[in-house]
């Protein structure tokens, strides 16, 4: 790999404490189905999540959080290619993408109140349940359809020419 790009980075210093951008962190992968958790260290104060991208395996993203002061807290995050190196201008884009949705992601967690996200994760199971219904209608209308066509097309249907 010649052209290897380093990876993408970004550190942010919040006014926050540390035990609630944790918190923050923590509900990232409950926030959004397309990051999801991998590991932590919590003595270190690092998370690891993966991603998954159109024609690629996918990416790390580590997210390291250091305390300045009482209220404040450092948040990097770093992203990782799964397999090789950064290579391609649009990978390092897609790459920025990602540390743009995490700091949203975070931001949001920290954000919410312990009522105000349980309400969320109740809200999210909810229209899960009602796309699940959604779909299976639908294939039971499509089977139908199916059905209803092989049976005008067999011998037994009235409508039978040949």
């Amino acid at each position: 790999m010649i052209g290897a790009i380093s990876n993408p980075k970004k550190s942010i210093t919040i006014d926050f404490p540390i035990d609630k951008v944790k918190i923050g962190v923590e509900r990232v992968d409950k926030l959004s189905s397309k990051y999801k958790f991998t590991k932590s260290n919590q003595i270190f104060n690092q998370t690891t999540f993966e991603a998954t991208e159109f024609l690629s395996i996918g990416v790390y993203i580590d997210v390291n959080l250091s305390v300045i002061t009482e209220n404040k807290t450092e948040i990097t995050i770093e992203i990782r290619r799964k397999v090789g190196a950064f290579d391609q201008s649009h990978e390092v884009t897609k790459a920025n993408e990602h540390i743009e949705n995490l700091i949203e992601l975070i931001s949001k967690g920290i954000s919410l109140t312990e009522v105000q996200f349980n309400d969320f994760l109740e809200t999210e199971k909810n229209e899960l349940i009602i796309k699940k219904k959604k779909k299976s209608k639908r294939r039971l209308i499509i089977w139908g359809i199916i059905l209803f066509i092989i049976f005008l097309m067999s011998k037994w249907s009235p409508f039978y020419t040949k």
